[in-house]
């Protein structure tokens, strides 16, 4: 008991900013961003447990499980909800990214059915209304169902 007083007794900035790196080496390993709050308490803590000010451990303590606590809770009420509504960018979504793109028709459309030109290759196409765009005409993709475009003329 005597050993782990006398550590405690110790706590010192160079202590607490030890614990706010494991805290993020556990953060990166981990990608929750819970491990984070409690870093950034030691950090403060640290600062608090300067010499010069002469906190005593219990209160050091005290400060880091108060700050781990508020933080842990603001981060999640706060920071969370704004990370997660970040922009669709539809980067790993193809369909997504290609509905409004305008494309050309590679084969004549017959009974509202053809081929067009997207990217790299050739893909199935429809026409909700049954029209019938001609080889060399642009079209504009509206949805992706499947691997069959619906489209309408440009």
């Amino acid at each position: 008991m005597d050993f782990l007083l006398s550590l405690l007794e110790r706590l010192n900035l160079w202590i607490w900013w030890a614990f706010a790196g494991l805290f993020l080496i556990g953060e990166v390993l981990t990608g929750t961003t819970f491990l984070l709050w409690p870093a950034a308490a030691a950090v403060l803590t640290g600062v608090l447990a300067l010499d010069m000010l002469g906190t005593s451990w219990p209160v050091q303590l005290s400060v880091f499980a108060i700050l781990t606590l508020v933080l842990v809770w603001a981060g999640d009420r706060w920071v969370r909800p704004a990370m997660n509504r970040g922009d669709q960018s539809g980067l790993n979504d193809r369909a997504a990214r290609m509905v409004g793109q305008r494309v050309v028709v590679v084969s004549d459309f017959s009974t509202g059915r053809g081929r067009v030109h997207f990217d790299d290759g050739e893909w199935g196409a429809q026409t909700l209304d049954g029209s019938d765009p001609v080889r060399d005409s642009h079209v504009i993709i509206d949805e992706v169902r499947g691997a069959t475009l619906i489209v309408h003329p440009a």
